[in-house]
């Protein structure tokens, strides 16, 4: 998902901006669409001259691979519908915790304080649209000068205007105005390409920032920056209209045929294979835009062909080659790219292999005498699925966003990776856990091992080095837990990736006693891959101080029924029920653990005492999985009453192909 708001134009130094989120127009201009005078080769709109930089065209020179130095990374793409980045994509419970990106800066840096009286008022929500009943408009009169612009002017204010003028959202025949696949994906791919990603929280002016609040922050700062681009935007295939094509299934506007294959090979050989260099591309070509960074590329095959074998392949007949009559030899490519797909907020960076997918082009190559690519054509499948357009961003000197400072948000994410050390005057404590202990298969209750640390101090830094043989990491979760605090270290994430082998800084012990018993807990939650807990140490910065008391928990927790297939495409959906007894009032939660192979499918909902809380809406896009805990109190339509009795689950997949499993799911009431 996340897709750009805004059209790309001019002739090399393009602008990109979120502008009027798409359903205003924007600029159509598509620069010179016969270029050298035939439509069929390469034009000067699809010219790979329009990148920066010299390149070689020579076909014997190019390599079979590649791949970028430097890993973009994935993020969420912010979406519209959501507020963008004035979103509280936490849910801890905790007012300042919770606040969103842009709220954080503004009391950081703009001088904002959130009053009494505002931090009870609800923002906007589409589940609960009513005025005054489900949400607060006066939440945004309090808002600091960063949010407000955000909210405003990148933001959900037309799905908000619309709540009010009906008094609860779309009349009958109308839609939101803002589409859900509306976001911030233009402006972080430039930010995922060029800058630095935050590695773990900081605290600044007493605002702690989460590693996917500076993720936002220097997204919206890209929201409008310069880029070369290769192509010109299909605007075809909206609503109900298809593109339009001739009798042998091109299309017959030839925007709609770019990014030319030719161009594309010269890119992803130039810029990957000889500079290791990434560049953006808009995945689809169509109207849609989905703006994604690329990472690598495989050639997998590379055949010199006759005009016959080309024009079978393109549907034509003889021996001559129509469409670019300068050709001299014609080549048959098979081309893998390699691209990141957008995340989710978090805080803690999400890995870029859990996130990189791949798509598969097939094409001819037009070669001239000299051995020089002048062209090309896609072929098969490929002509109805190629990129649109390529593009080339630059690094940004200022913000695009009032009230942003680019230079505030980099200073963030310096002081985010800066490697944690024990402050001075303090000791390093370490501890080693048992090892060599086999990890059970899909089986939530795990292992766990014990390390103790003997020395005396308060917790300053908690570096965690973990050695886990395991052939799906994505089916893991590894928690560590001391004093009565557990934090999560590693949570589903990395896919089928082999082995965690790293060390891990994990924040969230600052003022423990450190000494005692530190336990980690490594668990399976899918069948199939199997592994072993080889061995894991901690080192712990320990200053002097008295520690903080442990915390109290007094949650109680009731399993509702578990290990439901979800079936596909059925609205209907399944329904899982857990029993609340002994405990007459508190606050709600729900932790939901699904297996999935695109989230964006799922709807999620809970039902108790005949009122219903949405927790999951379809986001996520092709993310895997869904692990989450929703705390009623904070979905904008708390929990109030007597929890006792039924909670049922409910659980929809609306889209084909893909499929999950209800893994487990629970009530816990505080």
């Amino acid at each position: 998902m996340g897709r750009t708001t805004e059209k790309l134009v001019s002739l090399l130094a393009v602008v990109l901006m979120l502008g009027g989120c798409a359903m205003e127009g924007g600029a159509t201009d598509k620069g010179d669409t016969d270029g050298a005078g035939k439509e069929d080769r390469w034009n000067s709109t699809n010219n790979p001259e329009r990148f920066e930089g010299e390149f070689n065209y020579h076909l014997a020179d190019l390599p079979l691979s590649g791949s970028a130095e430097r890993e973009g990374w994935p993020s969420t793409y912010w979406p519209t519908y959501e507020d963008s980045v004035n979103t509280r994509w936490q849910d801890t419970g905790d007012l300042m915790s919770d606040l969103s990106p842009a709220q954080k800066y503004d009391m950081a840096f703009n001088g904002w304080t959130p009053t009494a009286e505002w931090n009870a008022l609800r923002p906007f929500d589409r589940s609960h649209p009513v005025p005054n009943e489900g949400w607060d408009p006066a939440y945004y009169d309090g808002l600091g000068p960063l949010a407000s612009y955000v909210s405003q002017n990148m933001g959900n204010l037309r799905d908000r205007e619309l709540a009010v003028t009906n008094n609860g959202g779309p009349a009958s025949g109308e839609e939101w105005p803002v589409e859900t696949w509306w976001g911030l994906c233009h402006a972080w791919v430039p930010a995922a390409l060029l800058e630095d990603r935050p590695l773990r929280p900081v605290t600044y002016n007493g605002v702690r920032f989460e590693v996917g609040d500076m993720e936002a922050l220097l997204i919206a700062a890209y929201n409008r920056s310069s880029a070369d681009m290769i192509g010109g935007r299909c605007n075809s295939g909206s609503g109900e209209t298809t593109v339009e094509r001739d009798e042998n299934g091109r299309a017959v506007d030839v925007a709609c045929r770019d990014s030319n294959p030719g161009a594309l090979h010269v890119i992803l050989t130039n810029y990957l294979g000889l500079r290791h260099r990434g560049f953006a591309e808009d995945r689809t070509y169509d109207y849609q835009v989905w703006n994604q960074p690329v990472q690598g590329y495989e050639i997998t095959r590379q055949d010199e062909i006759t005009v016959a074998e080309a024009n079978q392949l393109l549907g034509l007949t003889g021996d001559t080659y129509t469409y670019n009559p300068d050709a001299v030899k014609l080549y048959r490519v098979n081309a893998t790219v390699n691209w990141v797909t957008e995340s989710y907020p978090s805080t803690t960076p999400n890995e870029t292999s859990r996130y990189t997918r791949s798509d598969h082009y097939t094409y001819i190559l037009e070669v001239d005498g000299e051995d020089r690519i002048i062209g090309g054509e896609y072929f098969g499948n490929s002509r109805t699925q190629h990129p649109d357009f390529l593009w080339n961003p630059r690094r940004i000197t200022r913000s695009a966003v009032p009230n942003l400072s680019i230079n505030d948000v980099r200073m963030l994410v310096e002081m985010s990776r800066a490697e944690p050390s024990v402050p001075t005057g303090g000791d390093s404590l370490t501890a080693s856990g048992q090892g060599g202990i086999a990890i059970p298969d899909n089986t939530a209750a795990g292992i766990s091992s014990p390390a103790t640390i003997t020395g005396e101090g308060v917790v300053a830094t908690v570096n965690v080095t973990l050695d886990i043989a395991h052939t799906y990491i994505g089916d893991l979760m590894v928690e560590l837990e001391h004093a009565g605090v557990t934090r999560t270290i590693h949570n589903r994430e990395g896919g089928g990736t082999d082995n965690i082998q790293r060390t891990i800084n994990v924040v969230g012990f600052e003022g423990a006693s450190a000494a005692g018993e530190w336990v980690l807990r490594v668990s399976d939650h899918a069948g199939r891959d199997v592994g072993t807990l080889n061995a894991w140490s901690l080192e712990v910065g320990a200053t002097g101080g008295t520690p903080n008391p442990p915390p109290t928990d007094n949650a109680m927790r009731f399993e509702g029924t578990s290990g439901i297939a979800i079936p596909d495409n059925d609205a209907n959906g399944i329904n899982a029920t857990a029993n609340v007894s002994g405990v007459t009032q508190g606050t709600v939660s729900i932790e939901v653990a699904i297996t999935h192979t695109y989230v964006g499918d799922l709807i999620v909902s809970v039902e108790h005492a005949g009122r219903t809380w949405k927790l999951h809406d379809r986001a996520g896009g092709s993310d895997h999985d869904l692990s989450q805990t929703y705390t009623l109190d904070a979905t904008g339509d708390a929990f109030e009453g007597d929890p006792t009795g039924t909670w049922t689950l409910h659980v929809s997949d609306n889209a084909g192909v893909d499929t999950g499993t209800l893994d487990s799911w629970a009530v816990v009431v505080r």
